[in-house]
Order: C-alpha cells, then sequence, then structure tokens
C-alpha cells in the first residue's frame, strides 16, 4: 500500500513516516519548510502545503491510503485566520480531494482538546461533547476540523479520527515545544516548573495507534490516543533523573506564577527568548483532565501506550545523541 502523509515534517511526521516504511508500506510525504528527519529516508516527496490543492492532488493521487497530521498550535482566546486555514480550510481540502481521487482509507489527526474537560470528575471518553466557542481558539479549530471529518464519513469517505494528548519522545528533530522544553530542563535553564499538568504520551504509540486506526479503525469513529496524567514537576524529575543529575526543580503554586507572568514576559523580552509561560498556559494547566480514557483504543485498535518515565529517558538519550544537551 501506499500511504499520503501531510505534515510529514512535523514532530509527529518524521516519526510515522519512519514507522510507515519500516512496516513495508510505500510513502509519499507532504513537506512544507522542512523536511529534517525524512529527508535521507525512502519516500517521495513532495512540496507544497494542504492550502494548495494542486500539491494535494500530487501527493494523494495513485495512493492507497491518507494520514492527516498537518496543522498548527497558537494558544490564544482571540480569533486567528491562520489557525482557521491551517487547520479548518485545510482539513477540508485534504478530506475533498481524497473524495475526489477515491482514497479507500483516510485517518485525521484531531486533539484530546477538541473535547471538553469538564466536567473533571468523570472519565473523559470519546462520547464526551466538544469545547464551546468561548475555548481557546486553537480547540475551537479542532473541534472545527474533527466536525468536517465527521461529515466527510456521513458523506461516505471512510475516516478514521484519533485525538492524541500531549505528545513528546524522540525522534524530534526540530524540536517541538514539549522537546524544547526537556532540553531547556536538562540545560538548568528553567529555575521552577508551574503546579499542574496534562496527559502525556510517547509519539511512538502515537504512531502505532495511528498505523492501526489506518488498518482497521472503524468508518466515522473517533480514538483517543493517551498515556496519563502527571505533573509538570513529574516530568522535570523523570528528565533530570534521565539526565543523571539529583538536581529537582521547585513548584510554583498557580496564584505565583500568575502573580510572576509580568516578570516573566519583561524578562523574555528582554532576552529575546520565548517566555516560559503565559496566560493560556496557566488556564490549560487549570483545565486538564486527569481522568482520559483510551479503553475504545484498546479494545478496537490493540493500543498501548508505555511508562513516561522510559519515554523521558528515551527522549534525553536521543536529545544527547543529538547534540541537544
Amino acid at each position: 500500500m501506499k500511504i499520503a502523509v501531510t505534515g510529514a515534517g512535523g514532530h509527529v511526521g518524521v516519526c510515522l513516516c519512519n514507522a510507515l516504511l519500516s512496516e513495508g508500506y510505500e510513502v509519499k510525504a507532504l513537506v512544507h519548510h522542512v523536511d529534517t528527519g525524512i529527508s535521507d529516508l525512502p519516500l517521495t516527496m513532495v512540496r507544497g502545503n494542504i492550502l494548495d490543492t494542486a500539491s494535494l492532488r500530487e501527493l494523494i493521487s495513485d495512493c492507497d491510503g491518507v494520514i492527516h497530521t498537518a496543522g498548527i498550535i497558537d494558544l490564544g482566546y482571540h480569533y486567528n485566520q491562520k489557525l482557521v486555514d491551517v487547520n479548518v480550510e485545510g482539513t477540508g481540502n485534504v478530506l475533498t480531494t481524497a473524495k475526489e481521487l477515491g482514497i479507500n482509507k483516510l485517518v485525521h489527526f484531531s486533539s484530546i482538546h477538541a473535547f471538553s474537560q469538564k466536567p473533571y470528575s468523570e472519565s473523559l471518553d470519546e462520547t464526551r461533547h466538544f469545547v464551546d466557542n468561548k475555548a481557546i481558539f486553537y480547540d475551537q479549530t479542532k473541534r472545527d476540523g474533527h466536525q468536517l471529518a465527521l461529515q466527510s464519513a456521513a458523506d461516505g469517505l471512510d475516516v478514521s479520527i484519533v485525538c492524541p494528548t500531549s505528545v513528546l519522545g524522540p525522534p524530534d528533530h526540530k524540536p517541538s515545544k514539549l522537546g524544547k522544553a526537556i532540553i531547556d530542563i536538562c540545560k538548568g535553564y528553567v529555575p521552577a516548573v508551574v503546579k499542574g499538568g496534562f496527559d502525556f504520551v510517547d509519539v511512538r504509540d502515537v504512531v502505532n495507534g495511528t498505523i492501526a486506526a489506518l488498518k482497521k479503525g472503524r468508518k466515522g469513529e473517533s480514538y483517543l490516543l493517551g498515556g496519563k496524567y502527571y505533573t509538570l514537576k513529574n516530568v522535570a524529575d523523570l528528565a533530570l533523573e534521565a539526565k543523571g543529575t539529583k538536581k529537582r526543580l521547585p513548584e510554583l503554586p498557580l496564584p505565583v506564577a500568575s502573580i510572576g507572568l509580568p516578570f516573566v514576559k519583561l524578562y523574555a523580552a528582554l532576552t529575546k527568548k520565548e517566555p516560559l509561560y503565559d496566560k493560556e498556559y496557566i488556564d490549560i494547566l487549570q483545565d486538564g483532565n486527569k481522568l482520559i480514557s483510551t479503553a475504545k483504543a484498546q479494545a478496537e485498535l490493540g493500543y498501548a501506550a508505555r511508562d513516561l518515565g522510559e519515554t523521558l529517558t528515551d527522549t534525553v538519550k536521543w536529545f544527547k545523541l543529538a547534540e541537544k544537551i
């Protein structure tokens, strides 16, 4: 089988292309800007983007299936046209082109953030309602792309949808935002962590779940691909342990982090670096559901997630070999 992959130069995309090739698939990879991590792989590379239907047709033509990972993340509450263009319009372009070209199977990457995290006391699974229009705008665009995929399935395209949680792990060439955070922690650039956490999942487990969805995911069905909830302090401690240092970072209560936000922004401006955190980041830390269920993916796809300690050990080792730590 020949599989088209959008967003092939991204964190998930690179890992996915490697895994597909190792399983004997032929791969056509859509690359917008960065091809680090796949430039030496035995695949067909198509330069373009999901807003350009001509490059999409070149990518998807003569393929048996499509895995749509392309998207952008930008946290904020205000309307963002670029997010709409890529996460919604671009997704629509991929779905439409796949249907026009008679693709047998499409796997769409949504996100855990397409779903409302409340109520926190109840397990979050695929039956949870979507976020409303008061949510962070990125979440709204992932919701809208998810709904387009569901509509395409209703219209006849064989679409399955995967919804990862917070992804980290090797390979991570760019690196990703979470990968950069691990590097900064290991280099001693982070003085403290903020109280709160996320459900973290290994990129390799997400990729395994995605390929399983390509093979046996049901039409019009969504699958949560998560790991387990860990605090940021858990993550930092495991990363420093993997590095082999006894240093541990203090944990700041969220009210203290909020008070310190103006100073964090000022420091970032003076040093011309991204701030360690912002208001939206604090909001997300308070909004994470600790009871995310992957039972459906386990039952239907054979999905499994490894322990975060293994992920961070492998991540730190990979960054050391890549001379980023």
